[in-house]
């Protein structure tokens, strides 16, 4: 695995990434709302066998709010069969990340692809729910307008 393959399949996929060498993962944005940030990405290689992908909201979740954004985030990863959301409660920020351990594997265009593909999807798929508990709309509400649960 080579930062020049995560480079290529991110350029294969529109994504214009940076390379950040003090994290040892590219960076970019992937999606934008009124010329803002609204969604980032990140993909690196742990420990040389696991490939990380994560999709990152641009909007910082109030204090106030993480108990509510828990309960959701919480809702919606016990239904999930690949990757999952994550809450940084010290920094205020919620990803979704999907990972692929390859030890002893060679890593191909598509499953880096996919990979990332699973992360920016996932997030996206549930995007304007998150939004709307951040801004303070009910947990429960959220999930079940976003899973059609009721």
């Amino acid at each position: 695995m080579s930062a020049e393959q995560i480079d290529k399949v991110l350029r294969s996929l529109g994504v214009e990434a940076e390379l950040d060498t003090e994290f040892g993962q590219y960076r970019a944005i992937v999606a934008e709302h009124d010329g803002e940030p609204l969604l980032g990405c990140t993909v690196r290689v742990d420990d040389g066998h696991c490939l990380i992908a994560t999709a990152i909201i641009a909007q910082a979740v109030p204090d106030d709010r993480l108990p509510a954004v828990v309960e959701f985030i919480t809702r919606i990863n016990f239904s999930q069969t690949y990757g999952g959301f994550d809450v940084d409660i010290d920094e205020s920020f919620v990803q979704f990340r999907t990972g692929l351990d390859f030890t002893n594997e060679t890593l191909t265009d598509t499953l880096v692809r996919n990979t990332i593909l699973g992360a920016i999807n996932g997030m996206r798929g549930y995007l304007n729910s998150l939004v709307s508990v951040i801004e303070g709309d009910d947990a429960l509400t959220a999930w079940q307008t976003a899973t059609g649960n009721s």
